[in-house]
């Protein structure tokens, strides 16, 4: 919640492996439950790392600004 405030979300986040020595893709996909905001999206980091750490981090900043204003 500190992450997405003011919105009610459906998410899931993953990590996708690459391979030995590599460091995995971070993903994270989803939409908001919001009339007023029906938006749906997709985060791929390639090569990022932890799914919701580094995938989420990316979603939750561009969401505030579509949906918060900052």
């Amino acid at each position: 919640t500190k992450r997405f405030p003011n919105m009610e979300l459906c998410a899931k986040s993953g990590t996708a492996e690459v391979g030995t020595g590599q460091t995995p893709h971070a993903w994270f996909a989803g939409f908001l439950r919001n009339e007023d905001a029906p938006y749906a999206f997709v985060v791929l980091v390639e090569n990022g790392g932890g799914g919701n750490a580094v995938a989420g981090t990316v979603a939750g900043k561009v969401l505030n600004v579509i949906v918060n204003g900052y």
